[in-house]
């Protein structure tokens, strides 16, 4: 089995081995240029624990929301009944 280095000089004499030479390279070139823009807007996204600090405050919120619904409707059920039991009461 011939070593690879050994296959260049044949790629380069043949024109079909330019044109792989040359896709190889713009290919390259291409997944260079994502990966540079990729991490150009990395740079611009918040940290992973900044994420995950930020869904917690949603998720906190979110259970703080329904737990004051709650106990705005348990206030109203039992002040309604203090009412009638005053009313009772009183006569």
């Amino acid at each position: 089995m011939a070593h690879p280095l050994l296959a260049v000089p044949v790629v380069t004499t043949n024109p079909l081995g330019w044109a792989i030479l040359g896709s190889a390279g713009y290919l390259a070139y291409k997944a260079g240029k994502k990966a540079g823009k990729a991490a150009e807007e990395g740079v611009d996204q918040p940290s992973l624990a900044d994420r995950a600090v930020k869904g917690v405050m949603k998720t906190a919120y979110k259970a703080k929301t329904k737990i004051d619904d709650s106990l705005s409707n348990t206030r109203e059920k039992y002040s309604e009944m203090w009412h009638e039991a005053r009313t009772e009461v009183a006569e």
